[in-house]
């Protein structure tokens, strides 16, 4: 019953993570192995970085893995705390992004069932789409940059990795459940601060 009454919020928040999650995931902390060995995609982040001059050129694509890319040079402090900035106008963006596509698609729904169904009154209040936008964007900036660093830089690498190498099919099912847990986690977080501002009212 509560996810019937709140239905508008549960679509929107479904079209948002479509937008946003996969994102987030994978392309904004991705990191190398405690050997040094990355994937093609951290690779070549990390090597786009390294081309360049200056700090940010030497900031890793995430703030807890133990080398760079060489396999042997350690990330200063500054330069892991630079890895937790990077990632920050990127997900803001995208944040942006994939609230106004879910927001504004719900908008749209909702208009269409009031065209179609004039006679339902909708128990929920509408969400200013601008408003839920800077909040998604500033979520993402820091929540789930956060979340995900630590995801990938720590709990896969370093938990889930090295208790199940000898059992791939242990690993692939423990990294499922650790990645489906912080996307679980994140949802609750995300619904419990629109709640908090105001973001997402009933009538």
């Amino acid at each position: 019953k509560g996810c019937m009454t709140e239905i508008d919020f549960v679509v929107a928040g479904v079209f948002t993570a479509i937008a946003g999650k996969y994102y987030s995931s994978w392309r904004v902390a991705p990191t190398t192995t405690p050997e040094g060995d990355g994937d093609v995609a951290a690779t070549a982040v990390q090597q786009g970085k390294q081309d360049g001059d200056g700090f940010w050129s030497r900031v890793p694509t995430n703030a807890f893995q133990p080398y760079h890319l060489d396999g042997k040079t350690r990330p200063t402090v500054a330069e892991r705390f630079g890895a937790l900035l990077a990632p920050i106008p990127t997900l803001f963006r995208a944040g942006v992004i994939a609230s106004a596509i879910g927001y504004g698609m719900t908008s749209l729904l909702i208009s269409l069932r009031t065209l179609l169904l004039p006679e339902y009154i909708s128990p929920t209040v509408n969400v200013n789409i601008v408003h839920a936008c800077v909040y998604t964007g500033a979520f993402m900036s820091f929540v789930s940059n956060i979340r995900y660093q630590l995801l990938q830089g720590i709990i896969e690498p370093h938990i889930v990795d090295r208790l199940f190498r000898q059992w791939p099919p242990l690993q692939a099912a423990a990294t499922f459940g650790v990645r489906f847990a912080n996307g679980l986690l994140g949802s609750m977080i995300a619904i419990a601060g629109m709640k908090y501002f105001g973001l997402q009212k009933l009538k």
